[in-house]
């Protein structure tokens, strides 16, 4: 089964793109970095207390930016705070690995969008350096 649905696309090109998309697909869910990536991603999940203690990190660091941007004082005892819980989620293992297992997947999802994307702008295959080299203003950014 495709990893993806076409809609309203030419019929002619459809079964060509199709098929190597499939194929990448394929290529990527039998990666054996990615498959450790999700693994490592699905015991975190499994873990409710690395979660628990995820989520705590996430959650007072946006309420601490959100009061931020509203001009609120933060004290040095609420940043003091901050900065255990969150020394206490880097030294837990689990998310350790959680984080590093969504630094391979996210690098493959922007491999992949990157090259597809420069394809599609270029219309032919792009360079590495097309992709991902230190691009900015005049160097195919986009933003001209």
């Amino acid at each position: 089964m495709p990893c993806f649905s076409f809609v309203n696309m030419n019929a002619i090109v459809l079964p060509a793109i199709e098929a190597k998309l499939n194929d990448l697909c394929i290529a990527i869910a039998a990666n054996a970095e990615v498959l450790s990536a999700r693994d490592r991603a699905e015991a975190f999940l499994a873990d409710e207390n690395a979660v628990g203690l995820y989520r705590e990190v996430i959650m007072m660091g946006r309420s601490l930016e959100q009061r931020e941007r509203e001009g609120a004082e933060i004290t040095n005892s609420e940043v003091r705070s901050y900065e255990e819980l969150q020394g206490k989620a880097d030294a837990h293992d689990g998310i350790r690995a959680f984080s590093e297992a969504q630094q391979v997947l996210q690098g493959v999802a922007n491999l992949v969008n990157g090259f597809v994307s420069k394809t599609l702008e270029k219309g032919r295959v792009p360079t590495n350096e097309e992709v991902f080299g230190g691009g900015g203003c005049g160097e195919g950014c986009g933003c001209h």
